[in-house]
Order: structure tokens, then sequence, then C-alpha cells
């Protein structure tokens, strides 16, 4: 069988763009045709975009990027829309008495509060909370359509099963039908209480970024600074910059800072305690800091608790015993607040460091059965780091090779693996 001859520069180049622009323009992409058929059409904007990428990665390859690619993506997608509406019109709509939308009313028309919120992600971010919606809802939503996951990356971000992430989609987009929801941002009065949805969305875009649940690479930076662009965008509109939009803008900003000390020069994981040395970017630090003093208030929330634990990692890889017994305290202080197995588990780290792991693997027990983590890899790395530090290799080579199965990226599963096999 001839080998398959490896693809040209071109192709290269414009498979990169294009991935790029997934990420980047999708979201915006799809906002500016919602907001032509409403958030009730939502599954034939995405439709069009998704016709548009896929023409795109069909002929730029062959023909080259053109000189704007953003343009052309939205042109090819909103003819696709125009031809998408044309052949849905006949059908029976979904919802009673539902006025269809005819092709020649997909004009670009400018969104109402185009001044408060100018950023086609954050617009589709709040349109994607709406009112009618469960948080649940809204969060999975939000995901899907304004981040662009997949419905794979969703389920991983909420630790939950795909079907029930597909079903929850179908209800979102059926309850924004029903309710005729347009494409507008909210007022400035009704801004701050969707918050409660867009900012755990922007904490699980990071999270993605920062723990990718599919493809090559252990983190996707880019992911990453798109979720602090939003958050510190937020910030800057009187009606969304909140003390808990600061905490959430700080623990973004020390995360970020040891993010390239995660993976050596091959894209391998280094783990935190070879992490020792590897400086954390100044610049992030401070940046973080300095929304971390603008969130103080009179309310302590679980994101300025989750802040103050990202500072001490950020400042040390390997944290000394007053480092470690903070740690312990500011666990405790947030499982009051945000109880969670992941957060238990957090917990269960910072008790072994600074009482040892036979402490930690007995605080562990309780969390073994919970349904959650039975899905989470670290939950088994955890309990096999325990093990080992005990001198119970075997049992230790065991859950790791059960975290390696869990694992969700190639430099994730090879390290939990050399870890197995050290264990013998």
């Amino acid at each position: 069988m001839p080998d398959t001859p490896p693809p040209s520069a071109a192709a290269t180049g414009a498979r990169a763009v294009l991935d790029l622009a997934f990420r980047q323009w999708s979201a915006g992409l799809v906002a500016a045709l919602a907001r032509r058929v409403g958030l009730g059409r939502l599954d034939l904007a995405e439709d069009a975009v998704q016709f548009a990428m896929l023409q795109a990665a069909r002929t730029w390859g062959f023909h080259g990027i053109p000189e704007q690619p953003r343009a052309w993506l939205l042109r090819v997608a909103a003819n696709r829309l125009t031809d998408l509406v044309r052949l849905r019109a006949p059908e029976v709509p979904d919802v009673p008495d539902e006025e269809p939308v005819a092709p020649d009313a997909l004009s670009e028309a400018p969104p109402r509060y185009a001044a408060e919120l100018p950023d086609d992600a954050l617009r589709l971010l709040f349109a994607c909370c709406h009112p009618a919606l469960s948080r649940e809802m809204q969060v999975t939503l939000t995901l899907k359509v304004a981040c662009g996951f997949s419905v794979r990356e969703v389920a991983a971000a909420l630790l939950a099963d795909e079907p029930t992430v597909a079903q929850r989609l179908v209800r979102a987009k059926r309850t924004l039908r029903a309710c005729r929801a347009t494409l507008e941002v909210p007022s400035p009065e009704a801004l701050p209480e969707r918050l409660g949805a867009v900012h755990p969305a922007l904490y699980l875009l990071f999270n993605e970024g920062y723990e990718a649940s599919e493809g090559h690479d252990l983190s996707r930076a880019e992911l990453c600074a798109e979720a602090l662009r939003l958050a510190e965008v937020l910030l800057a509109h009187p009606g969304t910059a909140t003390p808990e939009g600061h905490a959430l803008a700080a623990l973004f900003c020390f995360r970020a800072a040891r993010l390239p000390g995660r993976v050596d020069a091959r894209g391998a994981f280094v783990p935190q305690e070879a992490r020792e040395g590897t400086e954390a970017s100044p610049l992030l630090l401070g940046r973080g800091l300095r929304h971390l003093h603008a969130s103080m208030g009179p309310v302590l929330t679980p994101l300025h608790l989750e802040a103050e634990i990202a500072l001490v990692h950020a400042k040390s890889a390997v944290p000394g015993a007053e480092d470690s017994a903070r740690l312990l305290a500011l666990y405790d202080a947030l499982l009051v607040l945000k109880p969670s197995p992941i957060v238990a588990l957090g917990r269960v780290v910072a008790l072994g460091r600074v009482r040892g792991p036979a402490a930690a693997l007995e605080a562990l027990g309780p969390l073994r059965s919970d349904g959650v983590l039975q899905r989470y890899p670290y939950r088994f790395a955890v309990e096999g780091m325990l093990l080992e530090q005990l001198g119970e290799r075997g049992r230790a080579a065991d859950c790791f090779r059960q975290a390696a199965a869990l694992a969700r990226t190639p430099p994730q599963r090879e390290y939990l693996l050399a870890r197995a096999r050290a264990c013998g």
C-alpha cells in the first residue's frame, strides 16, 4: 500500500488558520446569524457556520486563504442560512403560532445595547443565559454555542455523560424557541443577574484550556487567554464589574501564570513537584494581584478562595509547611461554600501535605463511591500517589492504570502509565 503523501504547506497553513478561526470566530459568527433568525433557531445558525467551516477546509488548502477570512466565512454562512430558512419554511413549526422567519429578513441589523457589550462573544454568552432556562441549561448551552465546545467537551467539563448533555441542549433550544427569545443584550439593569451563569461558563472555558478534554495537547492556551479576555471585558463594563468578577479574573491570571511549566519541550506533562525553579509569569502574577485587590468586599465567595489557592501554587510549585497549612485552611473554607467532590478531592491532597498520606487516604475513603469522581482520572491518580507514599506500590500501580484509562489526552495518559510502571 503506497504511503500517504504529506500535506502541502498551503494545506497545513490553511488548517492552522481554520483551527484558530473556529475557536476565535465561531461564537461571533453564530451570534451574527442568530441575531437575524432569533435564538429559537440557533440550530440553523450553528449549521450554517459549520457549513462555512467545512467549505473553508475543502477550498482554502487549494485556492489559498482569503485576504479577509472572517468576512469570507460570514458570507458563506449567511448564504447557507438563507438556504436553510427557505428549505425549512414549509415545515410545521414545533411551537404553535410561531411566525416563520422570511429569507428577506436576514439583513444585518445592529443589536440593541450594542454600546453596552460590543463583543459578539459576550452578546452570545448573555443571550444563552436567558432567564427562561434553568441554570444547568444556561451553562450547557453557553459552552456548546458561545464557547464552541463539542458535546463531548461539554460533558467532560460538566462531568456528565454525553446523552444527558445532548438532551439538555435540545430542551434548552426548544425553550428559547417557545419563548421567542432574541439575541439581544439585556438592559443594563438586567445584566448583573445573568452573571450567575456567565461566570461559571467562563470558569469552565478556562478549565478546558488548562486541562483539555480531547486532542493531542495537555492544554490549550488560547482558550485560557479567551476566558481571561472575556472576564476582563466584563470588568470594563460598570454593570458587570463585580468583586466576584475580579476574583474570577485573578484566578485565571494565577493559574495561567504557571501554564508553560506544565509541559516540557516535547509536550510531556511535568508533575507539580518537578516544576520548582520554573518561574511563573511575573506579568500575570501582577495582573492577578491587582484583580484580587479589586475583588475585596463584604462578601467572601468561592472564587475568592479559589483565587487564593491558585496564588499559593503560583508562588511556589512545592508549598512549604506554612503554605501547606494555608492551603488546607482555604480548602476547608471552600468546602463549606462550595461543597463538591472535586473540592473535597483537592482538600485530600492538601491534607496529605499537612498530616501525611495515611490521614489523606482515610479522608479519600468516602469519595471512592462518588459517581462524579468515578469518571475523573485525578481521583485515582491521587489515591495512587498516596498509596505510593505509604509503600503500597502494587495498589498504587493499579490506581495509576485506572487513572490512565480515564485520561483525556496523550500527555496525561503517558505520565500516568509511567507512574504505574515505576511502581512495578
